[in-house]
């Protein structure tokens, strides 16, 4: 099966050409449902770490992951009415075209009890599932920092195209074809969960 190669990728100092060009075409290609929240960030996964003890570094200090939310913010021009909908419709279509879109890991911080996962290397797993976007985890325990109720799906995307701006858009182009959607800048708007803010939680931390 294909492996899972975030973690071993090295901590990066800035954000990643491809990284940030993959966000802005999942913003225009999702029809505005989803808006870019986040790229690169220099910090540990959340929710592990303190003053006194070592955290576990985040994928976004790696370079590869993005974080792409999902909810209308009307003053803010950003989302749209069923946002939640119309951005998993186009999930599914995105982890269809995973090796293509170079997707290596999909947290979804909303459902209940405490989210779910998508990562390539269960892609293959058995029972082998009749869709690439049905290769997804239920978590049973808490698991990923935010869920439920969390507005935003986190991406992680393979170094390849997180260092290539010029692949990711031909691959968008590849699957979804040539947007007229206009690209949004990245915004700063903190997404949400259910009660309103990001919860912590005591269980293993979110891998990302």
């Amino acid at each position: 099966m294909p492996p899972y190669k975030v973690t071993g990728y090295s901590v990066v100092t800035e954000a990643l050409p491809g990284t940030t060009e993959w966000a802005k075409q999942a913003a225009s290609t999702s029809g505005g449902a989803l808006w870019v929240n986040g790229v690169y960030a220099m910090r540990n996964v959340r929710g592990t770490g303190s003053a006194t003890t070592r955290g576990i570094i985040s994928n976004h200090a790696r370079g590869v992951a993005m974080d792409l939310s999902w909810r209308r913010v009307e003053a803010r021009k950003l989302g749209v009415n069923d946002g939640r909908v119309k951005a998993v419709k186009w999930l599914n279509l995105v982890l269809d075209n995973w090796e293509t879109l170079g997707v290596q890991c999909v947290l979804d911080y909303f459902p209940t009890d405490h989210g779910r996962g998508w990562r390539v290397d269960r892609v293959e797993a058995l029972p082998k599932k009749a869709h690439n976007h049905q290769a997804w985890v239920k978590y049973a325990r808490p698991t990923i920092h935010g869920a439920p109720g969390g507005d935003w799906f986190h991406i992680e995307i393979t170094l390849g195209m997180a260092n290539d701006a010029g692949r990711v858009k031909r691959a968008f182009d590849a699957v979804f074809g040539v947007s007229t959607t206009p690209q949004q800048p990245l915004a700063t708007v903190a997404p949400t969960t259910e009660k309103g803010k990001r919860r912590a939680t005591s269980g293993k931390p979110d891998p990302a």
